[in-house]
């Protein structure tokens, strides 16, 4: 199963999102809170074979709801603390309930809301995250703790997702999941009589059962690897995360998702800054420049942030030059490639989406 990492760095896919009617309370120390709710539908596209897969990248746009949000009381190094001991010992640390991660709401520092680091441990009173938050807030900000989404929770622990299921991982449509550059391949296997159907490693390293519990964190890409001719469409259901989300960026490649419901534009995505430090580094060249590269059932165009000259302005281009690229769209539920050339690791604020 997945260990905790850190959240922080110091495809074909149509998607409709239909949400309910939902608000969101203000509180000192509650569990009661309600996030919108809604679901994305995914188009896996079709006609891969086992030596030639298609590609579909998609990402846990939708979160699972809010498990509990208060008032930070005390903030030290990795440890987080609340009033009133609200919670039992291991609640949202992995072994009986599954894995959870904190999430910053800074009124002090609006800029640094949507910090994430996974939960490594939990006592009545306080939580011990993978990260030091201390950067990000401070006592009476707000944290809110969610369940990670898994491979069961997002393509169904039996496969209701319909992916191409075998007892062979080599003919069978994988599902790769992305923590910067590097990726563990999944799949649904149909079972035998030494082992039973479920969700697999590739490697058939887990025990049966485990991989199902496998989180994506929200910073990370799915790519599917779909071998077989007909597409498959997927519902997706979850809660709407609502404020700034700040994502991890590496040097090399990175495989991105999104929890943006409204969908995010290029030009829109917060990913340049003018400022390459913390942002994708922009040139006249996209041989040089970061890259962004977004799937669509015809395969991957990569598109870069041109720094002007007197016959073209500055902004988001194709790196064939053919188009100004600012209003192409990331679509909800989808993932893209981000080749980062060079320099270091940035976080990115993916922005709160300001309707839905």
């Amino acid at each position: 199963m997945k260990t905790n990492t850190s959240l922080l760095r110091h495809l074909s896919a149509t998607a409709a999102l239909v949400l309910a009617a939902a608000s969101q309370m203000s509180f000192a120390q509650t569990t009661a809170t309600t996030d919108p709710v809604g679901f994305v539908t995914l188009t896996i596209a079709g006609g891969g074979t086992p030596n030639n897969p298609k590609l579909t990248l998609v990402s846990p746009t939708l979160t699972q709801p809010i498990a509990w949000q208060g008032i930070i009381s005390g903030i030290t190094g990795n440890t987080i603390s609340v009033a009133n001991n609200p919670w039992t010992v291991d609640q949202f640390n992995g072994a009986v309930n599954g894995l959870h991660y904190v999430e910053i709401i800074s009124l002090t520092t609006p800029t640094k809301s949507g910090a994430l680091s996974d939960i490594t441990g939990t006592t009545t009173g306080s939580v011990t995250t993978f990260d030091n938050l201390t950067a990000y807030a401070v006592v009476g900000d707000t944290i809110k703790i969610r369940k990670h989404v898994t491979i069961g929770s997002l393509f169904g622990v039996t496969n209701s997702a319909g992916l191409l299921a075998t007892n062979d991982p080599t003919t069978a449509d994988e599902v790769f999941i992305y923590d910067g550059s590097s990726s563990v391949p999944y799949f649904y296997y149909t079972g035998d009589v030494s082992s039973p159907a479920g969700w697999y490693d590739s490697a058939f390293s887990l025990n049966p059962g485990d991989a199902a519990k496998v989180d994506i964190g929200p910073h990370q890409g799915v790519v599917i690897k779909r071998k077989a001719s007909a597409s498959v469409t997927m519902l997706a259901q979850g809660a709407v995360k609502t404020g700034n989300t700040i994502f991890p960026v590496t040097n090399g490649l990175n495989v991105l998702g999104t929890v943006s419901a409204k969908g995010l534009t290029l030009g829109g995505s917060g990913l340049f800054t003018n400022n390459p430090a913390t942002g994708v580094k922009a040139t006249d060249d996209p041989t040089t420049a970061d890259e962004v590269l977004i799937y669509t059932a015809t395969g991957p165009t990569p598109y870069f942030y041109y720094t002007g000259d007197v016959s073209s302005p500055a902004g988001w281009y194709d790196s064939a030059f053919t188009f100004a690229a600012d209003l192409v769209a990331i679509a909800p539920g989808t993932a893209f490639v981000l080749k980062r050339k060079g320099g270091g690791s940035f976080n990115w604020t993916l922005p709160s989406p300001s309707s839905f």
